[in-house]
């Protein structure tokens, strides 16, 4: 990510999450895109962040970890937590 697009982000603004926050639901936040959804088969929620600005390339998601999310709320967590990591907030 070059200089000029990383001061493009707003990350002053909230993230605010829509759909559904009991199954399936997204937050656009900073140029990225942040996605919580229950899998309904596995009884777990599943998270991903992809970079909007940058060809939407997957920043992160939870198949990269043991961890299972049980709920949506600790799902939104982790990604929020991931795509600030990424932009360094």
């Amino acid at each position: 990510m070059n200089k000029v697009e990383f001061y493009k982000r707003n990350t002053n603004e909230k993230i605010v999450w829509e759909g559904d926050l009991d199954d399936d639901c997204i937050a656009n936040w900073a140029g990225l895109i942040l996605r919580a959804e229950w899998m309904n088969e596995n009884n777990w929620w599943w998270w991903c962040v992809y970079d909007a600005l940058n060809g939407k390339i997957q920043i992160d998601s939870s198949n990269n970890y043991k961890n299972y999310y049980k709920n949506g709320e600790s799902a939104r967590k982790k990604a929020e937590q991931i795509a600030k990591e990424y932009l360094k907030v």
